[in-house]
């Protein structure tokens, strides 16, 4: 009687959706429990005890302005008086900042292109055009979105716009893309892939491929495993999850996410050979 090694696999899929039953849900919605009838385990002869993130979704929407980021404010002056924007929290881009601006100049009572927001592509800054005389904008004041738009706490232009069309380009490049990428990390199994010096429970990097509130597919053609020999024996039927950008800090796209883990390890199976 000889043994061979026999490759086994199961995979479990992991939501933060409500109507599939996550406990102990964080208000914010980036961390998750799970709690399962069964167990989560290998035999206790199992070797080569892995686990993979083979599929994830997560939605690109993590604002770049919000009141809690403190960027929210928008100062225009024009007709001899300062007028305040307050911005909804959300993830903008170029274009989407500037129709919200021009939408909230229109309920000030102002022409809706008294300035125009752009970009340079070819030196990632932002151009604030403006189409009447004597305006300006205030970067100097509390929680104005100044730094991603990539402008110096001043006046832009220093004096007000002395020509129709005037334009200043932003001091520094723009900073809308406030984060690089996302990390699902959980403590179902012991294994992690560190980030430089630090481990923090991480088994999945996310790569941002969807554009401005669209969902992230992701299906890594060689996924990382981690060690999950912990589960060997009796296993768990409890785990945590959290959603992070790439500094560990709390992901919030106000969307539920979801992770497909498929879980592999090895045993040897006693074979008879025929004489």
């Amino acid at each position: 009687m000889n043994s061979v090694v026999s490759k086994k696999q199961f995979s479990i899929i992991f939501s933060s959706a409500d109507e599939n039953k996550p406990v102990n849900k964080s208000t914010d919605g980036t961390i998750f429990s799970v709690r399962r009838n069964e167990n989560i385990k290998f035999p206790s002869n199992a070797f080569d005890c892995t686990a993979e993130v083979v599929a994830a979704t997560v939605w690109n929407s993590v604002p770049n302005i919000s009141q809690n980021l403190g960027n929210n404010k928008f100062y225009v002056f024009s007709s001899g008086v300062l007028h305040i924007i307050t911005l909804p929290d959300g993830l903008y881009s170029v274009s989407s900042l500037n129709s919200t601006v021009s939408k909230s100049l229109v309920n000030l009572g102002l022409p809706s292109d008294i300035i125009s927001i752009t970009g340079n592509q070819s030196t990632q800054r932002i151009i604030l055009t403006f189409n009447y005389v004597g305006t300006y904008v205030d970067f100097t004041q509390p929680n104005a979105c100044r730094d991603i738009l990539g402008f110096d706490p001043r006046l832009v232009p220093l004096a007000p716009s002395s020509v129709i069309g005037q334009s200043e380009e932003g001091d520094k490049i723009a900073e809308f893309n406030n984060i690089e990428s996302f990390l699902i990390k959980t403590d179902l199994v012991i294994g992690n892939i560190p980030t430089n010096q630090d481990s923090d429970q991480t088994i999945a990097l996310i790569p941002i491929t969807a554009k401005t509130n669209e969902q992230i597919v992701f299906s890594p053609t060689n996924p990382s495993r981690v060690d999950a020999s912990n589960l060997k024996g009796q296993g768990r039927d409890y785990a945590t999850f959290r959603l992070t950008n790439e500094k560990g800090e709390p992901a919030q796209t106000n969307e539920d996410y979801s992770v497909l883990i498929l879980f592999r390890y090895s045993v040897h199976q006693h074979s008879i050979l025929n004489k």
